[in-house]
């Protein structure tokens, strides 16, 4: 009988942490416009002409601070795969369609663009950590051949023990091991295909 019990107890704490682990996420519309991501965002931050990506919107958070991806919010597993979660009330939008980039002013600016995604990440995986960092401009999912293109720079990634990937919440990041945690781990290349979209 007691061994009953520890197994139904064992069984509803599993059952609790699976639930707590996964979610369900829907894709936006197909028919979000640019002109949306402009009314919708503007009230959260600022939009500006950057001299080389054109058109951007920048977050109205504190900088140094601040990391796409990393700051208020969280990984969650769902039908998509890994999904950023955020709890900014403008999340919605920049975590989910278009890129980040970190320009040459010091600044997280955001390049809208109309396809959703469950994040537009790069991952990476070793010694005991994930690593995660926005995908660029001009950088898609698939098969890269050859030399050259957009390669994220090392400050962008964000490093975290296997165990934490699914936390509520990280720590303040400080990226000056970037280089020895990149050198430790390599690039996964999974993708989740759902209704002919890549993820």
């Amino acid at each position: 009988m007691k061994n009953m019990i520890k197994l139904s107890a064992m069984l509803a704490a599993f059952m609790l942490l699976f639930v707590g682990t996964t979610q369900t996420a829907k894709a936006q519309q197909e028919d979000v416009s640019l002109q949306s991501f402009y009314d919708e965002l503007s009230p959260y931050g600022t939009w500006i002409q950057d001299p080389q990506y054109g058109y951007v919107w920048r977050p109205d958070v504190d900088q140094e601070e601040f990391r796409p991806y990393y700051t208020n919010g969280r990984w969650a597993m769902t039908e998509y795969g890994n999904t950023w979660v955020s709890n900014y009330d403008w999340g919605w939008a920049p975590f989910h369609y278009g890129r980040w980039v970190y320009n040459r002013y010091n600044n997280w600016v955001w390049m809208p663009d109309t396809v959703w995604g469950p994040a537009w990440v790069s991952w990476r995986s070793g010694g005991g950590n994930y690593g995660w960092a926005p995908l660029g401009p001009s950088i898609s999912i698939g098969i890269n051949i050859g030399r050259g293109g957009y390669r994220v720079p090392d400050m962008c990634w964000n490093f975290i023990p296997y165990g934490n990937i699914y936390s509520y919440s990280y720590p303040r990041y400080n990226y000056g091991r970037n280089r020895v945690y990149i050198q430790n781990t390599v690039i996964i290349n999974n993708t989740y295909v759902r209704n002919n979209r890549t993820y």
